[in-house]
C-alpha cells in the first residue's frame, strides 16, 4: 500500500503495515488530530479476527476487598495532591490511579502522544516476585515480597491502534485527558504518558468501529519513532511522582512466615516497581501488619468501659453507601453498653507517619449525646506502641430513633467528609446485622461473615512484652 495516498478520514478500520520509519511517520500523520493511540506488543483478536481491546477488569475480574481498598486510596491520593479536586464522583479520574499503578479498572488506557504509543508497542512488560530478607526499625528480621516490573525491547512486530475520538463521542464513550488531575507538585506517570481513560467499556471490549487504523511495524521501527522515551521517564520514581510515593507508603501485610521469628509480608497494594524500594533497614513508617483486634490487646486496668465490638473486612469498611440516620440495632447496642467499636481487619493509612487508623468508635456522653470518632494505633515496624482516639463529631439519638447532628466545642474541625463516612459505615453495619452477615460470635463481639476472628499471637506477644 502507498501510505502517502492513505485517506485522512475512514469509515472503518484500515490495517496498515509500515516497514520503515518514514512509512510509520506518514501513517501516524494521516491519523490527524482526531487520534488517540494504544500500543501493544501482542495483538489479541476476537473470533472474527478483529482486534480485541478489553479493559483490565474484563481480563482479570474483580476482587472486592482489594478493589474497594484501591478505590479508597486512589481518591485519598487525588484529594491530597490535586489542587481543586472536590471529591465529586467521576469514574474516569477515580479509576485512573487504579489503571496506571497496577490495579484494574473499567477503562481502556490510551495516549494522545503517538511516540508513547509506539514505545509501548515495542517494549514487553514483565512482572516477577522478589523476596528480600531485611530488618524492621527494631532490627527484627522480616521477609518482604514485592513486584519487580520491567519493560524490555522486543524483536518482533508491534501493534499500534489508532482510536477515533470523534467516533467515541458519537457513541457516548468518554475519553478523559488525565491532565485534569495533574498534581500541584511533581509529575505522575499518567501525565508523563499523556494518558487518556477511554470508557467505561463493557466486558466485550472497545468496538472495532472506533479503531480508525490498526498499524503494525517492526518493533525496531516503533522504538525509533519513540525516540528518547525510557522507562525512567514514563514511570518516574516516588521522588518525582507524589501519587506513587503515596501508594508505596501503604502498610505491609503478613502472608506467612519462614519459621519461628521471621514473618513474611507483601504490600497491602501490590504495586509493580521498576526499581526496588526495599532497604536493608526499613524505616519506622513501614508498618508490617499482623492481624490483631483491639479486644485482644491488653487494656489499661483503669479503663472499665463496656464496649461492643464489630469486626469487619476492608470491603465493608471502605465501601460506599447512602447516609443512614435511623440505626435501631446500633442504638440498641449503645443502650446496653458504654459504646461500640467497628474495627477493620487492616490498618488504614492516613499519611501520618507511624500512626494509622483501625476503626470507628461510638461513645456515649452526658445528656444523651454520642461521639463518633476514628481510633488509631501507633504502629512502627512490626510493633504496636499504643492506641488512641482522634477528634470526632457528635450526634443525639432522638425519641423517634433518628440520629441528629449536634455541634459541640470539641468537634473536629478538619473540614473533610471523613466524619460523614464514619456514619455511613455505621449504616453498612446496621444493614449487615439486619441481613445476617454480621452476627454475634460471642457476648459483646459481632463478626462479619468470612472475617477471621483470631489475632496473630506474635503481635499480641510483642505488645505484652513492652
Amino acid at each position: 500500500m502507498h501510505l502517502a495516498s492513505l485517506p485522512t478520514k475512514v469509515a472503518k478500520m484500515q490495517k496498515v503495515h509500515c516497514q520503515t520509519l518514514d512509512e510509520l511517520s506518514i501513517a501516524i500523520e494521516a491519523a490527524g488530530p482526531d487520534a488517540l493511540y494504544r500500543g501493544q506488543t501482542d495483538n489479541y483478536t476476537r473470533s472474527d479476527g478483529s482486534p480485541s481491546l478489553t479493559t483490565s477488569f474484563s481480563r482479570h475480574g474483580c476482587v472486592p476487598d482489594l478493589m474497594l481498598r484501591w478505590y479508597h486510596y486512589a481518591r485519598q491520593a487525588l484529594r491530597r495532591y490535586v489542587r481543586g479536586w472536590n471529591g465529586s464522583f467521576d469514574m474516569a479520574t477515580d479509576q485512573a490511579i487504579l489503571q496506571h499503578y497496577g490495579w484494574i479498572s473499567f477503562f481502556l488506557d490510551a495516549t494522545g502522544d503517538p511516540h508513547v504509543g509506539a514505545w509501548f508497542a515495542s517494549h514487553q512488560f514483565t512482572l516477577d516476585e522478589l523476596g528480600d530478607l531485611v530488618e524492621d526499625c527494631f532490627e527484627d528480621p522480616v521477609l518482604l515480597f514485592s513486584k519487580a516490573a520491567s519493560f524490555k525491547p522486543v524483536d518482533s512486530i508491534g501493534h499500534l491502534y489508532v482510536i477515533s475520538r470523534k467516533s467515541l463521542r458519537a457513541s457516548g464513550i468518554g475519553a478523559v485527558h488525565l491532565s485534569e488531575i495533574a498534581t500541584t507538585e511533581g509529575s505522575p506517570r499518567y501525565v508523563r504518558q499523556d494518558a487518556y481513560m477511554v470508557g467505561p467499556i463493557d466486558q466485550n471490549g472497545l468496538a472495532v468501529d472506533h479503531v480508525a487504523y490498526y498499524i503494525t511495524a517492526p518493533s525496531s521501527v516503533l522504538a525509533a519513532f519513540a525516540d528518547s522515551l525510557t522507562t525512567e521517564f514514563l514511570f518516574p520514581e516516588p521522588t518525582e511522582d507524589p501519587i506513587f510515593k503515596e501508594l508505596l507508603a501503604m502498610p505491609w501485610e503478613k502472608v506467612g512466615d519462614l519459621g519461628p521469628g521471621i514473618d513474611a509480608f507483601r504490600r497491602s497494594l501490590a504495586l509493580p516497581e521498576y526499581k526496588s524500594h526495599v532497604t536493608k533497614h526499613m524505616p519506622a513508617n513501614s508498618a508490617m501488619y499482623r492481624r490483631f483486634w483491639l479486644i485482644d490487646v491488653p487494656r489499661d486496668p483503669a479503663d472499665t468501659a463496656r464496649l461492643n465490638h464489630v469486626l469487619c473486612g476492608s470491603a465493608l469498611y471502605h465501601g460506599t453507601s447512602e447516609l443512614q440516620l435511623s440505626l435501631p440495632r446500633i442504638s440498641q447496642l449503645l443502650s446496653d453498653s458504654d459504646g461500640l467499636i467497628v474495627e477493620s481487619d487492616v490498618l488504614i493509612y492516613h499519611g501520618m507517619g507511624t500512626t494509622y487508623g483501625k476503626g470507628v468508635m461510638v461513645r456515649k456522653k452526658d445528656d444523651g449525646i454520642i461521639q463518633i470518632s476514628e481510633f488509631g494505633v501507633e504502629h512502627p515496624g512490626l510493633q504496636i506502641r499504643g492506641t488512641g482516639v482522634f477528634p470526632g463529631i457528635h450526634y443525639r439519638i432522638e425519641a423517634d430513633g433518628t440520629w441528629q447532628r449536634v455541634v459541640q466545642p470539641e468537634d473536629c474541625d478538619c473540614g473533610t467528609d471523613a466524619h460523614e463516612e464514619h456514619v455511613r459505615l455505621l449504616g453498612r453495619v446496621e444493614d449487615g446485622m439486619e441481613h445476617g452477615y454480621i452476627i454475634m460470635s460471642e457476648p459483646g463481639i459481632y463478626l462479619q461473615q468470612g472475617v477471621t476472628r483470631a489475632s496473630d499471637p506474635a503481635v499480641l506477644c510483642s505488645v505484652s512484652e513492652q
